[in-house]
């Protein structure tokens, strides 16, 4: 029942997006832009308005994420240097690994598993992965071409962190905004998660299915595998409980993002064995995820 309760919802509505995407051939772009300048943002500020600022949950929150992403970097490159990998073939790999779809396919499966009650913490994740997300996956397709500054600075253009940074401050000051204005914010909000769902389906109707030999069990085994169990171990390493652990380990336990592949196409670096991954990952996750939803009920 978790798969029809939970994960089902999440998949036929990115399967909706693909055959829609198959049929009618759409520019992706103006629903994208949509999505990004405009849902988004209106979800993430009056999610972030209405939960209480809890200091010390984004001091934990910031933590593992650092923690998380320093060591799914590292077993990335390990695993592409042990596999006899030349640089573009590693990159390509740590996009698969460490870059996981935490926006388009976390918030909605957050959503679906625990409900309205855990939403502002899962954006409160997703905006603070966010940042290191966006600028890594800039910098990693580069490779030797890398401008840290042009990726960062791009990061930090993102409506949603301009929204998150918005409502946090309104919270601080305890400030609160009128119902005539945070109505029409919620409603746009609420069509943020099957926007996003929709879009993830129509640009993985895009990609195409390429064999990669053993490069793509290894992105797999990371993705799905590995990243769950270094979630884990710094849960409790941190003393991270409840929910927050559980969104925590939900959301870095999704498939591989989708924006990577645009760097990856632009910069040349292994777009075949990225867009293997992240159709690869997306599809097995119905079962990865299936049973972490399963086991973190039962975990200590």
């Amino acid at each position: 029942m978790r798969f029809l309760d939970i994960l089902a919802p999440v998949f036929l509505i990115v399967l909706c997006g693909a055959l829609l995407q198959r049929r009618a051939r759409l520019d992706l772009q103006p629903l994208t832009i949509s999505a990004l300048y405009l849902f988004a943002p209106a979800l993430t500020f009056s999610a972030l308005i209405k939960q209480p600022l809890d200091g010390s949950a984004l001091g934990r929150i910031s933590l593992y994420m650092l923690l998380y992403l320093a060591i799914m970097l590292l077993l990335a490159g390990l695993t592409g240097r042990l596999l006899g990998c030349d640089g573009d073939s590693r990159r390509a790999l740590t996009l698969a690994a460490a870059m996981m779809n935490i926006g388009n396919f976390g918030l909605p499966l957050v959503y679906f598993a625990f409900g309205e009650a855990a939403v502002a913490t899962s954006i409160l994740v997703f905006v603070l992965f966010s940042l290191p997300l966006g600028s890594l996956a800039i910098v990693i397709a580069q490779g030797s071409q890398a401008d840290w500054r042009s990726a960062l600075r791009n990061s930090l253009q993102v409506p949603i962190i301009h929204a998150a940074l918005l409502a946090l401050l309104l919270q601080a000051l305890h400030l609160q905004p009128p119902a005539w204005l945070l109505r029409p914010v919620d409603l746009l909000g609420q069509a943020a998660v099957p926007v996003m769902l929709l879009l993830l389906g129509m640009q993985m109707a895009r990609s195409r299915w390429q064999q990669v030999g053993r490069l793509l069990p290894a992105a797999i085994s990371l993705r799905l595998l590995i990243g769950p169990l270094v979630g884990y171990g710094l849960c409790r390493l941190l003393q991270i409980e409840g929910l927050l652990r559980d969104v925590l380990l939900l959301q870095t336990s999704t498939p591989a993002a989708v924006l990577p592949l645009l760097y990856a196409l632009r910069f040349g670096t292994r777009p075949d064995l990225l867009a293997s991954a992240i159709i690869a990952t997306t599809a097995l996750s119905a079962l990865s995820l299936t049973a972490l939803l399963y086991l973190l009920p039962l975990l200590p």
